[in-house]
């Protein structure tokens, strides 16, 4: 009898230590102060066209795709364009905001200085740039001078939407 209940306690221990660990993440281990990344993690940390789009227009902003013949290729990668205008709407000067979406922050950093590069030999309207992990957006908007351009229709707006992300 005392085989038995030995035998039965020892099984409910191993058992019981076979199941303990069954969440189903793996533990991670902190070495100096620093967190390894999963590959989960990583790819949680990358933002989509759709998360940068459902964010703005939450704060308010209709976009409404624009197609153009020619935009900007930065670090080989084409924007998203959207009007910020309805599309009835008779805008003298439409603003409009691109989205580029990188592969990666460095990918996204490289790009903007593809754009520094690209814009040095035209004289043109400088958008307003906005930078978030691995997105890139660009607000291209009027205005006449540098005091004006804080003042922007939609830029607070962009700005809210951004720290939400």
């Amino acid at each position: 009898m005392k085989r038995i209940m030995i035998t039965l306690i020892a099984m409910c221990f191993i058992v019981t230590g076979c199941f303990a660990n069954q969440t189903e993440k793996e533990p991670v281990i902190v070495k100096d102060k620093e967190k390894p990344v999963t590959v989960n993690e990583n790819k949680k940390s990358k933002l989509t066209l759709d998360k940068v789009k459902i964010a703005i227009e939450a704060e308010g902003i209709e976009m409404f795709v624009k197609e153009v013949q020619y935009d900007w290729v930065l670090n080989k990668v084409k924007p998203n364009r959207f009007s910020v205008n309805h599309p009835t709407e008779k805008a003298v000067y439409p603003e409009f905001i691109s989205i580029y979406v990188f592969e990666s922050e460095q990918a996204r950093k490289d790009g903007l200085k593809d754009f520094n590069i690209q814009k040095e030999a035209k004289d043109m309207q400088i958008p307003t740039i906005y930078e978030l992990k691995n997105v890139l957006i660009l607000y291209w908007h009027r205005y006449e001078n540098l005091d004006k351009a804080k003042n922007t229709k939609f830029g607070k707006q962009i700005e809210m939407a951004i720290q939400k992300i």
